[in-house]
Parts: structure tokens; C-alpha cells; sequence
């Protein structure tokens, strides 16, 4: 299998945040509690996608329901940054957003090896569905390589991390990134919305891939982001719209993973080997869902799993070469 790699393998613990993550204070108080320890929000900067959000829908705004999306903004020191960056899209069932285990620890992390690091919180369910949802990873994307200037990376080297209901978006992305519409009017298009939304790469942990089969899919994903409306059900299955142009994809599931089967990623995987697609595969048998990046499992394999990930990057010359 040409540009396929299958891997039993999996991550290196997540860094704590240093000094240099200067930006916006986090509200006074308490932070609320998510998947994962400590904080849902690190003190670094943070920033609207829109100046007038499209579509709004009123509601009891948290860090994890978002009433309008924003970006956590993780930037290396100047003179460090590799040039790659990552959009980052949590899980969460498209219900909630499941931070900081698959938001802020994942962004420390590609800090800590000075790849630049957004982490966008969307609109989810149940206020927000499709296309709403994808519309605000098109335009994070988008505002990210308008930005490369600023931010120091390439926006031909800026891809998209997405666990869970988070890799569907983040698969959705890497495959439907020129397909959905804008918001509608009164919205005005802007010079960003005229920028490519496609990833450079795709890194998908345990992600829901299939909404057709009720056997393979996350049911509660799947009503968040469709109402149940069967017609989308084909159209929102990103396995079946890989092409040649699909980005680079690295995936990472649990056998074990009783919530998101692991067929999920099986099938992606075949379908970007069928359509010569680069594609990395690492299938953990101690891998139950939610493992974020791993530091909550007593397993050198599972805790493994992102270097894999930023040497699959190296790999197809998105940063560096990683020291030996």
C-alpha cells in the first residue's frame, strides 16, 4: 500500500504553559470543569472569527457552548516557530466542547515543539448545526492563514487536529473544505472568506467518520449535527468524498473504544489508500475513548501517540526533521 503506513502504536505528556503565553486574562473565578485537568482556558490571547457573527442564536454563552466561535491563539517565541501551525477542534458530541483534554493540552503541546497552535471553540448543538458548524472551521482556517504573517507560520503548512465528534469536523474539513456555502445574507463576504479552507494535513483522533450505518456511527454526533435529517446523512460522511486532493491524514483509535468504533477510522483510512492519499494509521489496543493525549493512561504506547503524529508531520515536510 503506496503512502500508507499501519502502525500499532501512540504520547509524549503535554507541557505545562510558560510565561510566553502572554494574552487576555481568563474571567475572574472558578473555571468551569471539562474533560481533562486543569484550566478549560489558558491565558494566551484569544479572538472572534467574525467583527459581526452571522446567524447568532441566543443563549446561556460558557467556554463550552459557544454563542459566537472564537480562537485560542498559541504562537512560539519569535526566532523558534517552525513555520507549521494547527488548527485544533475538540470533541464534545457537537453537544459541548471537551476542554482542555482535547482543546488547550493538545495546543501546549505543538507549542512546546514551536509549532504555532489555534484552538477554535464552534458553535455546536443543540443551538447550532450544520452548516453553521462547519462554516466556523472553514473560517478559522481561513482567518489563521490570513494571518501567517503575523502568526509566523506558512498557510501552506497549517493543518487540522480533531477529536472525536472534533475529527469529524476536522475530516469534514480535510474533505468538504471548498463545499459549503457561506453564511447567508445579511452577511457580507469578506476578503478572507476568498482564501483556500483546505488543511495542509489531517490528524484525526478516535473521530467519527460514518453517519449512514447506525452500527459504525455516534448517534448523538450524528442528531447535533444533522436535526436527523437522513439526507445529510451521505453528504456529511467524509469517507465517502476522498479524492487525490485530500490532504495528507494521520489517524489514531482504540480498539477498545466502545463509544466511536474503531471502524470509523478503518474506513477513512481505506478510502484515502483507494485514492492514493498519504495516510498514516495507529490502531491502540488499550485505546478507550476520550484518551485525550494519553497522560491519564499507565501506557507508553497510548502516551506516545503525538509524537508519532508531529514525526508524521516532519514526514511530509509540514516542520522540521524531529531530532533523533
Amino acid at each position: 500500500m503506496s503512502g500508507a503506513r499501519v502502525i500499532v502504536c501512540a504520547l509524549l505528556l503535554a507541557v505545562p504553559v510558560t510565561g510566553q503565553l502572554a494574552g487576555s486574562a481568563r474571567p475572574a473565578g472558578p473555571p468551569p470543569q471539562g474533560l481533562g485537568t486543569g484550566p478549560v482556558r489558558d491565558d494566551v490571547p484569544r479572538i472572534r472569527l467574525y467583527e459581526r457573527t452571522p446567524g447568532v442564536v441566543s443563549g446561556n454563552e460558557t467556554e463550552l457552548d459557544p454563542t459566537e466561535p472564537t480562537l485560542d491563539i498559541y504562537l512560539p517565541e519569535a526566532g523558534k516557530a517552525t513555520g507549521g501551525g494547527v488548527l485544533i477542534l475538540p470533541g464534545g458530541g457537537y453537544q459541548i466542547l471537551t476542554v482542555p483534554g482535547e482543546g488547550p493540552a493538545p495546543a501546549r503541546f505543538f507549542l512546546s515543539h514551536d509549532v504555532a497552535a489555534f484552538v477554535l471553540r464552534y458553535r455546536h448543538g443543540p443551538r447550532y448545526h450544520y452548516p453553521t458548524t462547519l462554516l466556523d472551521a472553514q473560517r478559522a482556517l481561513r482567518l489563521i492563514k490570513s494571518r501567517a504573517k503575523e502568526y509566523r507560520i506558512d498557510p501552506d503548512k497549517v493543518g487540522v487536529l480533531g477529536a472525536s465528534a472534533g475529527g469529524h469536523l476536522a475530516a469534514m474539513l480535510a474533505t468538504l473544505y471548498d463545499s459549503a456555502p457561506l453564511p447567508a445574507a445579511p452577511y457580507m463576504p469578506d476578503p478572507i472568506d476568498s482564501l483556500n479552507a483546505r488543511p495542509a494535513f489531517a490528524l484525526l483522533e478516535y473521530p467519527v467518520i460514518d453517519l449512514t450505518e447506525d452500527a459504525t456511527t455516534h448517534r448523538g454526533s450524528r442528531t447535533n449535527l444533522t436535526q436527523d435529517n437522513s439526507a445529510l446523512y451521505a453528504p456529511l460522511s467524509p469517507q465517502l468524498h476522498v479524492t487525490k486532493q485530500t490532504p495528507p491524514v494521520f489517524l489514531v483509535h482504540g480498539t477498545n473504544d466502545r463509544l466511536v468504533p474503531v471502524r470509523n477510522s478503518l474506513l477513512f483510512y481505506q478510502a484515502c489508500v483507494a485514492a492514493g492519499v498519504p495516510a498514516e494509521m495507529h490502531i491502540l489496543d488499550n485505546g478507550p475513548h476520550g484518551f485525550g493525549m494519553g497522560t491519564g493512561i499507565d501506557d507508553a504506547t497510548v502516551q506516545e501517540w503525538p509524537m508519532q503524529a508531529l514525526r508524521f508531520m516532519a514526514r511530509q515536510k509540514m516542520i522540521p526533521p524531529l531530532a533523533p
